[in-house]
C-alpha cells in the first residue's frame, strides 16, 4: 500500500483577546518574599503564625496595601517593626502606611495573627486515622491560612518555618535549611524557596512521614533530589506505585528545559485533588496511586507553576500543556501506541462534553473558579498543543516550546504570549490558529465526497464544514491507498507523501481541490482507499472515515 497526504486549510479573522478575570490587581505594589511562621500541633485545629512580607512599590506615595485574608484573628501589624492599623472587610486586609514610599523602595509587613483556617489547611485525620496537616491552596485558598495577594499575577519567593511535634515530618516548598528539636516535643523546619512561585503553590505537609531518597534527576549543574514522602502504612505501596519519577523529570527537563526547583518530591497528603502540582512538592491524593497522574503533576512544575498564568481564564497554558506534556512522556517511554489512545480518549472526552456545554477555551463568563477545571483546559487544550505540534512541525514546535520556557520562566504569561513566540520559531502568523481553538467554541464538523476521473487519472474531493459559526482553517490530511485484492487491510502504512498544501481562503465553509497525481498503481490493484486522518485534529464524523473503503469506478 501507498499513502499521500493532502492538506487542507481554513481561512478566518483574528480578534484581540485580553486578560478579564474580576480579581482587583493593584499595580502599585509587589509583593517580592513570604515568611511564613506556623505553630501546629497534633491536639488542636488552631494555628499560631505570623507572615513577613516584602513589599515593593511600583508607584510613588502608596498609603494602603490591600492584602487577602479570610477567618483569622489579627492581632498585630507592624511596618518595617513600627506598629500600624488596619482595616478588614469581606476577606480583606487593608493595612495603613506611615512611610513616604517612591517608587522602587521596599517595606516589611509582619503580621501577627491566630485561629482555626475554615479552608486552605486541611487539619484533621488521615486515611489511617493519624493526624495530619496539608495545605490546599488551589486556586485561592491561601489567604484562608495567610495574608497574602492570593493570585498568580503576583508571584513570590517564600520561606517557611514550621514548628510542630518531633514525630512529624514536615514538607515545604525548596530546600530543607534547618531542623531543629526544641527540647519541650516540637521541633522547628526551616524550608526556603529561591524562586518566584504563585500563592497556590506555597504550601506545607506535616504527619508522621515515610520519608524516602529516591535518587536524582540529571540536570545541567546541579542534579535535582528527588524523594517520596509516604504514609508509613503505605510506604511499600508507594515505593512500587509512584511510577518512574527519575525517568519522568529527566525526559521534561531535556524535552524543555532544565528542572526550575531545588528538589522534587510526591507527597502522599489530604489533597481534595488527584494531586496537586505544588512547586517542588508534588501533594497527591491518600489513595492516589497513578503514574498518568503523576506525570501529569511533574509537567506542571515547568508548565503552571514555572511558567504561570496571570489570568485564570487562560489557565489552560498550565493545565493543557500539562495535560499533553504528560502523554509525550508516555509516547517516548511506552511507544506511539499508548500515547495515540491517550489522545483518543481526552477527544472523545471533550467531544462528549462539548455536546452539553458549548464553550470556548477562553470563557471570562466562567466566574466560579472550580469551574474551571473543565474538558476545555485539560483536554482539548492538550489537543490544541498536539495540532499546533502538527502544524509547525516538531522541529519548530519543540524550538519554540523551549524558547517560550526560557523567556517566561518564573514570570507570568498569557495566550497571546505564547502565540508570539510560537510564531517567530513558525514563521508565519498563528493569529487565525488561536483565535479559532482558544477564543471560539467548537470543532469542525466535515462532509466529504470524492470523484474519479479515469481517463486524467485524477482524483477531486470535496470537503464541507457543516459546523456554525466558526468556518475552522486547518491542515487536514486525506490519505489514500490501493490496496491489493483479497489481501488484508492493515495500519501498517508506508511513510506519508505530501502532495500540496492549500491555504486559499475557503469560502463559507467549502473548499475542494484535486489531487492531481497520476496513480499508475490503479491499473495493477483493486479498490482504493480514502480516509481522513482525524489523528492531528479535533473534528467530528465525516462519510469518508478511517478505513472505509470507496469501490473502482
Amino acid at each position: 500500500m501507498r499513502r499521500s497526504v493532502l492538506a487542507f486549510f481554513f481561512s478566518l479573522s483574528f480578534a484581540a483577546w485580553s486578560s478579564a478575570d474580576d480579581y482587583p490587581r493593584n499595580p502599585a505594589i509587589d509583593a517580592i518574599h513570604y515568611r511564613l511562621h506556623l505553630t501546629i500541633n497534633d491536639s488542636s485545629e488552631e494555628i499560631q503564625a505570623r507572615a513577613e512580607i516584602l513589599f515593593e512599590f511600583k508607584s510613588d506615595g502608596v498609603k494602603t496595601i490591600p492584602l487577602d485574608l479570610a477567618g483569622l484573628s489579627v492581632d498585630r501589624i507592624t511596618e518595617n517593626k513600627r506598629e500600624t492599623t488596619f482595616t478588614r472587610t469581606d476577606g480583606k486586609l487593608t493595612i495603613a502606611l506611615s512611610g513616604d514610599y517612591r517608587r522602587g523602595e521596599r517595606c516589611w509587613l509582619e503580621i501577627e495573627y491566630h485561629g482555626r483556617p475554615s479552608d486552605g489547611l486541611i487539619m484533621g485525620k488521615n486515611k489511617f486515622g493519624d493526624s495530619s496537616v496539608f495545605a490546599d491552596n488551589w486556586p485561592n485558598r491561601a489567604h484562608y491560612w495567610f495574608p497574602s495577594i492570593d493570585h498568580p499575577y503576583d508571584k513570590a519567593t517564600v520561606e517557611f518555618f514550621v514548628t510542630a511535634p518531633t514525630h512529624w515530618g514536615v514538607i515545604a516548598n525548596g530546600k530543607l535549611i534547618e531542623k531543629t528539636n526544641l527540647q519541650n516535643g516540637n521541633e522547628l523546619s526551616h524550608w526556603s524557596e529561591a524562586k518566584p512561585i504563585p500563592t497556590y503553590c506555597m504550601v506545607i505537609g506535616a504527619t508522621e512521614f515515610s520519608i524516602i531518597n529516591v535518587g536524582a534527576a540529571e540536570r545541567y549543574g546541579d542534579n535535582v533530589e528527588l524523594s517520596y514522602y509516604l504514609f508509613p502504612k503505605d510506604r511499600e505501596r508507594g515505593l512500587k506505585d509512584y511510577g518512574r519519577l527519575k525517568q519522568i523529570t529527566e525526559f521534561f527537563s531535556d524535552l524543555v528545559g532544565p528542572f526550575p526547583y531545588e528538589k522534587l518530591a510526591l507527597v502522599q497528603s489530604s489533597t481534595r485533588y488527584g494531586g496537586m502540582e505544588n512547586s517542588s512538592n508534588i501533594f497527591l491524593a491518600q489513595n492516589g496511586f497513578s503514574e498518568d497522574t503523576n506525570a501529569h503533576e511533574v509537567a506542571h512544575q515547568w508548565f503552571g507553576d514555572s511558567v504561570t498564568e496571570s489570568d485564570w481564564h487562560h489557565l489552560w497554558l498550565s493545565e493543557g500543556f500539562a495535560t499533553y506534556f504528560g502523554h509525550l512522556f508516555f509516547e517516548r517511554a511506552d511507544g506511539r501506541d499508548r500515547f495515540v489512545t491517550l489522545l483518543s480518549k481526552d477527544k472523545e472526552a471533550y467531544l462528549k462534553d462539548y455536546s452539553s456545554d458549548p464553550r470556548p477555551i477562553y470563557d471570562p463568563g466562567i466566574t466560579d473558579l472550580m469551574k474551571l477545571l473543565n474538558k476545555n483546559n485539560y483536554e482539548k487544550g492538550g489537543w490544541v498543543l498536539h495540532m499546533l505540534r502538527h502544524l509547525m512541525g516538531d522541529e519548530a514546535f519543540f524550538a519554540g516550546i523551549r524558547d517560550y520556557y526560557e523567556t517566561y520562566r518564573d514570570r507570568n504569561a498569557l495566550t497571546d504570549d505564547f502565540r508570539m513566540v510560537m510564531e517567530f520559531h513558525y514563521g508565519q502568523p498563528l493569529d487565525w490558529f488561536f483565535k479559532q481553538w482558544i477564543f471560539e467554541p467548537g470543532y469542525p464538523i466535515y462532509d466529504a465526497s470524492w470523484n474519479w476521473n479515469e481517463t486524467a487519472k485524477e482524483l477531486t474531493l470535496r470537503v464541507t464544514q457543516k459546523q456554525s459559526p466558526t468556518i475552522f482553517r486547518m491542515p487536514l490530511d486525506i490519505a489514500e491507498w490501493h490496496q491489493v485484492a483479497f489481501a488484508p487491510l492493515t495500519n501498517d502504512l508506508p511513510a506519508p507523501r505530501d502532495v500540496g498544501r492549500d491555504d486559499r481562503p475557503a469560502g463559507r465553509g467549502r473548499l475542494h481541490q484535486a489531487l492531481r497525481e497520476p496513480f499508475p498503481q490503479r491499473q495493477q490493484h483493486g479498490d482504493v482507499m480514502l480516509a481522513m486522518d482525524a489523528r492531528h485534529i479535533i473534528c467530528g464524523a465525516v462519510p469518508i472515515n478511517s478505513w472505509d473503503a470507496c469501490p473502482s469506478p
